[in-house]
């Protein structure tokens, strides 16, 4: 099986939170482990979101280099942990350089307003 790696977008099941059921989504790989991975959940939904939840959304500069399809943001507003053990998942390509860099930053300077 391919491991991920740190700073790759990979697609996983997600469940939803309120409801039953969930989606395939992509997100961000932050840490691993031997037990566990923590990720970001990456969004094209921005807009009409309020000036609160825009504040937490880090924009890829270059998403098209990520492998993404469209403009897209990740949600540094919560940092979810998944199992390894079962999980399938799909690579979908990695944070540029830059990009690894100006989340760093974002999440840090996010961290220190709260």
């Amino acid at each position: 099986m391919t491991q991920m790696k740190t700073n790759e977008i990979v697609t996983i099941y997600v469940a939803f939170v309120e409801i039953n059921g969930g989606k395939k989504r992509p997100v961000l790989i932050r840490e691993i482990n031997d037990v566990y991975f923590t990720a970001f959940k990456i969004t094209s939904k921005y807009l009409n979101k309020s000036n609160k939840i825009k504040s937490q959304y880090y924009p890829i500069k270059n998403w098209q280099t990520a492998g993404l399809k469209q403009k897209s943001w990740v949600d540094i507003g919560h940092l979810f942990q998944f199992p390894k053990t079962g999980l399938t998942f799909k690579r979908i390509g990695k944070l540029s350089d830059f990009d690894q860099i100006g989340i760093d930053l974002f999440t840090k300077k996010f961290k220190e307003n709260e």
